[in-house]
């Protein structure tokens, strides 16, 4: 139960400092929404010590614990039934990674995705990040993070809305709401599920 809690304050915290890093000094590797996924997942189940934070160029970190029981699996996903793997697109990580938990968006916990599929061949899965409250500023709402990915136009960025912004979206498809067939619902890591 603790370790499931450390791991939900690292991985939102993770989640969130790629936000608020300019461009120039984020990891490179974090260029597209499932990227922005696998990057705080295998970074929250890492030790966290002044040589990891310089190491990735952060400036500070929060004073959270550090998980008691680390997973040994720590860099890698599964992709299908067989081996797991370092890579995994936003599909597989919904697939195999997460279970799905709800629709209703007022029932996600910090840690836990929301999960897309647009009609579009050039984006068609998406995923997000659910924060709950912001680790850097204080608002009155819930925070979601997510990286745009990259488009013909430019190397996309990562968008921080909070829940009512993202709830009116200017366009409907990106709305986290029951009617909108493109959303696929609210997901939780599997690590994150074992004794729920």
């Amino acid at each position: 139960m603790a370790d499931r809690k450390t791991f939900r304050s690292w991985f939102t915290w993770l989640a969130e400092v790629l936000y608020q890093m300019p461009e120039a000094r984020r990891p490179r590797e974090v260029s597209d929404c499932s990227a922005l996924l696998r990057f705080s997942y295998r970074e929250a189940l890492r030790p966290h010590t002044a040589d990891w934070a310089a190491g990735l160029g952060l400036e500070w970190m929060p004073p959270l614990p550090e998980l008691k029981h680390p997973s040994r699996e720590s860099a890698v996903f599964r992709v299908a039934s067989g081996p797991m793997r370092q890579f995994a697109d936003a599909e597989h990580l919904m697939r195999f990674n997460t279970r799905h938990i709800t629709r209703d968006l007022h029932l996600a916990r910090p840690g836990d995705l929301l999960f897309y599929r647009q009609l579009v061949p050039a984006e068609p899965w998406h995923s997000m990040v659910f924060l709950g409250p912001s680790a850097f500023e204080t608002l009155a709402e819930p925070c979601i993070v997510y990286h745009t990915g990259p488009s013909r136009h430019d190397r996309g960025e990562i968008r921080r809305p909070t829940l009512s912004q993202l709830l009116g979206h200017p366009e409907p498809r990106w709305r986290p709401v029951a009617g909108n067939g493109n959303f696929l619902g609210v997901f939780r890591w599997n690590l994150l599920c074992e004794s729920d």
